[in-house]
């Protein structure tokens, strides 16, 4: 199965710039938004907990409505799994 995800390269001058303006350092939303704008909003940071409960969510509803279609269930908690992986 191909990834959906392509890699993104953001060149080292731009995280050059990054250092260079947060002598400080920088929050993780900074960040988050940073890198949002340097990939043209195809990538967001967001809390890994969020990920996870958002996972937990599905599967759930995956097996609550299993009745329904049961032979997507075990296609779906495969592409589920396939997710975690990047957590």
């Amino acid at each position: 199965m191909e990834s959906i995800v392509k890699d993104r390269f953001i060149p080292k001058e731009e995280f050059s710039m990054l250092l260079f303006n947060m002598l400080d350092g920088m929050s993780t939303h900074s960040l988050s938004m940073w890198v949002k704008s340097k990939t043209e909003e195809e990538f967001v940071v967001v809390p890994r907990e969020f990920c996870v409960m958002t996972i937990e969510f599905f599967e759930l509803m995956a097996f609550k409505n299993a009745h329904k279609v049961p032979e997507v269930l075990q296609e779906t908690l495969r592409e589920f799994e396939t997710i975690r992986k990047y957590l």
